[in-house]
């Protein structure tokens, strides 16, 4: 957390409320998050891929809705204005959730009723991103204020383990579903009880006990404030490099997978199922030895070991397919476990109260960064797409220029201050020296 002190000539801000009030709600927020992957992930991958081909969505379109959940997050920079409208936080979260999940009902309604307009398919992806992007902040403000720092990341270890093992059943459930059923018909059954499960889990966000606010104010240019911050501001230049890295070819992974390759369902759900085995280990354990190492380190680990994803993907045929794809989930669950804890409560470290204008320029840097990413990640594959040489295709020229651009993310963010003071940079062997001697703790 920066020691900086809050300006209190612009606004006087609430004290930030114990822990003990809230004990119910990070309980139902472990449940709330286990239910919400499991209708996520029919968003995601393999099933969205399959909608897509079903509904012959373009490369452009795949690349935009595939996106859609980052880049929308630029929306939440007008985090702040919210309150002018629903001045509670607690009302926000839940009236914003349920509009913004329930309109994936769309999608069944679409299927049953035989309408196949692409544009219809894409609303509820459109909507659900942008509102529930305004969710993820306004949740984000509140678990800041609901969690304390000393425990952030053994709870968030053990959530995002849980919510694995959600992900884990829809993988599983969702690929047995489409290897064995016609396609319109699992298509079908699968978004019809994730959007279900969708309304559930807003329901539930409902029985969250929320802190309010404490932004005072709700100018548009509140966000532009957390700039002053030197150890954000250079957060902020990371946010985007690394966005644009992983988002420029991000949406085509899936579908090189369907598309391309032709895996098999059946396959695809193994390899989920062992991606979640692992990532539910990977998270308990980073959650316990994240404290030894620190943030930088531990993102800095995840980004190296992910570096090797598309380089995999970029050497990817017919004919390899099925070893490269074991190694991939295995090198995905270990990086991205990583990337994902610690990215996240190095954000809450570094953003000071009122949290949401932090949060809100953040996601509005990191929705930018992933938009312009995916736009260009679309016109590019639709150039090079047709290309054939040497067994390779244009997909695994596309996977070679985003194995550069993770590399390049790596050397700025190592070249970033963040203000970490309480670890030094640690060699990637030393990382590995302290996560084995914790393994035998």
């Amino acid at each position: 957390m920066s020691d900086e002190k809050v300006d209190k000539t612009k606004g006087s801000y609430s004290e930030i409320p114990k822990l003990k009030s809230y004990s119910r709600t990070m309980r139902l927020s472990v449940v709330e998050g286990a239910l919400y992957t499991l209708a996520f992930n029919a968003t995601q991958g393999f099933v969205y891929s399959t909608l897509a081909l079903y509904f012959n969505f373009d490369p452009v379109l795949i690349s935009v809705l595939a996106v859609l959940p980052a880049s929308s997050q630029l929306i939440q920079y007008f985090t702040p204005v919210i309150y002018k409208i629903i001045p509670s936080r607690k009302k926000a979260i839940f009236w914003i959730a349920f509009i913004a999940r329930s309109s994936f009902v769309i999608i069944p309604l679409s299927l049953v009723t035989g309408v196949r307009n692409k544009i219809i398919v894409a609303l509820p992806f459109i909507v659900f991103s942008i509102l529930n992007s305004l969710v993820g902040s306004l949740w984000t403000s509140a678990m800041k204020q609901i969690v304390p720092e000393q425990t952030r990341n053994k709870y968030f270890g053990m959530r995002n383990t849980v919510a694995t093992f959600a992900g884990l059943v829809a993988w599983v459930s969702y690929s047995m579903i489409l290897q064995y059923l016609e396609r319109k018909t699992a298509l079908l059954l699968i978004y019809l009880v994730s959007s279900l499960v969708f309304v559930y889990t807003a329901y539930l966000l409902y029985l969250h006990e929320i802190p309010e606010t404490s932004v005072a104010e709700y100018g548009l240019t509140m966000p532009l404030r957390t700039l002053k911050n030197k150890k954000f501001r250079n957060f902020i230049v990371f946010v985007f490099i690394w966005n644009f890295a992983i988002q420029f070819a991000g949406p085509f992974f899936s579908y090189f997978e369907v598309s391309q390759l032709k895996v098999p369902y059946s396959f695809l759900g193994v390899l989920n199922i062992i991606n979640s085995l692992l990532a539910m280990f990977f998270y308990t354990f980073y959650g316990k030895v994240a404290e030894n190492v620190g943030e930088k380190n531990m993102i800095r680990y995840g980004i190296t070991v992910v570096l090797a994803i598309p380089f995999l993907y970029s050497m990817m045929t017919p004919n390899n397919y099925k070893y490269l794809l074991i190694i991939d989930v295995i090198i995905a669950a270990m990086g991205w476990s990583a990337i994902n804890l610690a990215y996240f409560t190095l954000l809450l470290k570094l953003a000071q109260e009122p949290s949401e204008i932090y949060i809100s320029m953040h996601s509005f840097v990191a929705g930018i960064s992933s938009l312009i990413a995916s736009y260009l990640g679309g016109l590019t594959l639709n150039a090079i797409k047709d290309w054939r040489f040497f067994g390779l295709t244009g997909y695994n020229v596309m996977f070679m220029l985003a194995f550069v651009l993770r590399i390049i993310a790596l050397i700025s963010f190592v070249r970033l201050d963040f203000g970490m003071e309480g670890h030094r940079p640690l060699k990637f062997v030393e990382i590995g020296q302290v996560f084995l001697r914790r393994s035998r703790d």
